[in-house]
């Protein structure tokens, strides 16, 4: 009410009460108590808010739950360290002689609180590049209780679950890396992230053999390095993940560098080899793309000891089989690899092919695998592959010359589509590289067939493309045909075939005739390109598609307003992409310098 006084006087009381927790009289220049005490009596201008930011509590909780929830379902499991600390070096001594046990049994309590008031990560102070890697037991970070305000000693606080458990950390330690903590939360999301996001474009990996495996304890170290490379992919297509998947990135190239430093050599495996070349995806979309280019050939040459080009070469003599797989000679009759397994191969190979093919157009390098030695039967349906079901494909020498314009053929899938699309790029990009023959006939005979074959191809995947939701991996295929028609048309129009009549003839017939293919191609890409800006599982090497279109676009200024018209959606679709593929960054820079003069002419 008006009448009644005030239970506390204005203002705010001074620091030696609030220590006190005493009333303060709020006397100038000192108070009764702090006169009375002898001390100087100090007020502050503001009172900072009372306990930690608003659901800070609620969140620690939530993680020392799972922590516990993890150390209950290990208390069967064997107390040998889990294997990540297998890839680094022992802290001391001590740990190697304590016969694989846990290196926690002599922490002491203050090692404990060292590490729980570990300095929280921020996005600074995270490692770039692979460090050396020494074991650490699970961090749990806390933020420091500086903020909390004393002066009412009744303010209820939530209750902290029971650290009881606490030594079983010591016991059981987890799958950690120093400042990375893999929750079975994140285990399952980064796994779903690859298998929805990353499968489309990279399906070297069955859900059901892969679950079968990835949660063991007792994983050989090559599965581990995989799984580090599929999370890392997996997160780069997330939001969420991106300051983990930085992590992630370090850690794999660590995890590799180790496993292929050992000593003596290990032998070489399939999943080494899917770890090199879901790195290098990753890098050349997220980090540089010459290290990426890096990696791929590391994954090159692994995949090219292993001899996965030529897994479907018939063997002979028929009672023994020479198993190329893993450079093994085996008897006829004994226990060999599953259909899964060989499959598995083969798209790991097809899928190295399609990126060697694809990052060559670039700079048109020469590729690293030839086409004439294929021995390499294709990719089976997805649905197969998904379900076990055995299928036996053609190969691709035999696909692509019996291929008619029948859509959608039983036997092909999208990633099918995308080997035979490469090959095709392929085919021209390694026809632009040989000069034309003496009285050009062999130049002319294959400039001619690359090109009906690229009509043909276009016409069955137009349709598709076109749709309202097409396939994203289909619409990539056939921009990448549209490509290969403008590198053709390029490529008749700055090499004249001779300088007598009958050279001056051909080049004029060729010329003729691809000028009107280019002016269609150009009309379709512009479709398919605002096609491909709608769809968040777009190819990750689509931009480099775009950075061939935006070239030709650049050196055909005055050719048709359809090249004029083409070259804003290329920078539009390039702009919208940057936030998720530093490809598109990098060649949107590259791009800057011609992007004005492009926008004054439209």
């Amino acid at each position: 009410m008006a009448g009644q006084p005030q239970r506390q006087q204005p203002g705010l009381a001074c620091e030696e009460c609030r220590r006190k927790r005493i009333r303060c009289d709020r006397g100038k220049p000192q108070c009764t108590a702090c006169v009375t005490s002898g001390v100087t009596c100090v007020v502050r201008d503001s009172c900072p808010p009372r306990g930690p930011r608003k659901g800070y509590l609620k969140t620690l909780q939530k993680k020392i739950e799972e922590l516990q929830t993890q150390l209950e379902k290990q208390q069967g499991a064997s107390t040998t360290p889990a294997e990540s600390r297998a890839f680094s070096p022992s802290q001391d001594e001590g740990n190697m002689d304590n016969d694989g046990g846990s290196s926690g049994s002599s922490t002491d309590n203050n090692e404990i609180q060292n590490t729980m008031s570990t300095t929280p990560e921020t996005p600074g102070n995270i490692p770039l590049w692979p460090a050396p890697v020494e074991f650490q037991f699970p961090i749990i970070h806390m933020e420091p209780w500086g903020c909390f305000d004393n002066s009412n000693a009744s303010s209820p606080f939530p209750s902290f679950p029971s650290l009881d458990n606490l030594q079983e950390l010591v016991q059981f330690p987890m799958e950690v890396e120093p400042d990375l903590l893999i929750t079975p939360m994140m285990h399952n999301d980064l796994d779903q992230l690859y298998f929805d996001r990353a499968y489309a474009f990279a399906p070297i990996l069955q859900k059901h053999r892969y679950r079968s495996w990835s949660k063991q304890p007792n994983r050989s170290k090559q599965k581990t390095c995989l799984q580090h490379a599929m999370w890392t992919l997996a997160s780069s297509l997330s939001s969420q993940f991106q300051v983990e998947g930085r992590k992630l990135y370090a850690k794999t190239r660590q995890l590799l560098h180790a496993l292929e430093s050992e000593e003596p050599c290990h032998q070489i495996s399939l999943e080494q080899a899917q770890a090199w070349i879901l790195l290098a995806i990753y890098e050349l979309t997220c980090q540089d793309f010459h290290r990426g280019m890096m990696s791929a050939g590391r994954a090159f040459r692994l995949i090219q000891m292993m001899r996965l080009y030529e897994l479907d070469v018939p063997q002979t003599p028929p009672t023994m089989q020479l198993e190329q797989y893993q450079g093994q000679l085996t008897l006829q009759g004994s226990v060999q690899d599953d259909w899964i397994d060989i499959e598995t191969k083969r798209r790991t190979f097809w899928l190295a092919y399609t990126i060697d093919r694809f990052t060559s157009m670039v700079d048109g390098l020469h590729m690293f695998f030839d086409e004439r030695l294929i021995r390499t039967r294709l990719p089976a349906p997805e649905a197969n592959f998904a379900s076990s079901r055995p299928m036996e494909m053609n190969f691709l020498a035999d696909m692509i010359a019996v291929v008619d314009l029948e859509w959608p053929h039983k036997n092909l899938s999208p990633f099918t589509e995308s080997v035979i699309g490469a090959t095709i790029c392929g085919r021209v990009l390694e026809h632009k590289q040989k000069p034309p023959t003496r009285a050009c006939q062999e130049f002319c005979r294959r400039h001619r067939s690359l090109n009906a074959l690229l009509a043909q191809r276009i016409k069955m995947l137009r349709i598709y493309a076109s749709l309202e939701y097409p396939d994203p991996i289909i619409a990539f295929v056939a921009l990448a045909a549209h490509i290969a028609v403008l590198m053709l048309y390029d490529l008749i129009e700055s090499r004249p075939l001779g300088t007598d009549a009958q050279g001056m003839q051909l080049t004029q017939a060729l010329y003729t005739a691809h000028k009107q293919q280019s002016l269609d191609a150009v009309a379709d890409m512009a479709l398919l390109i605002s096609v491909l800006g709608q769809h968040f599982q777009m190819h990750p090497l689509t931009p480099i598609l775009l950075l061939l279109g935006a070239r030709f676009s650049q050196s055909h200024p005055g050719l048709n307003d359809a090249y004029i018209k083409l070259m804003p959606s290329i920078v539009t679709t390039l702009q919208a992409s940057t936030g998720l593929n530093k490809l598109a960054q990098n060649f949107l820079q590259l791009l800057e310098p011609q992007n004005d003069n492009w926008c004054a002419l439209t």
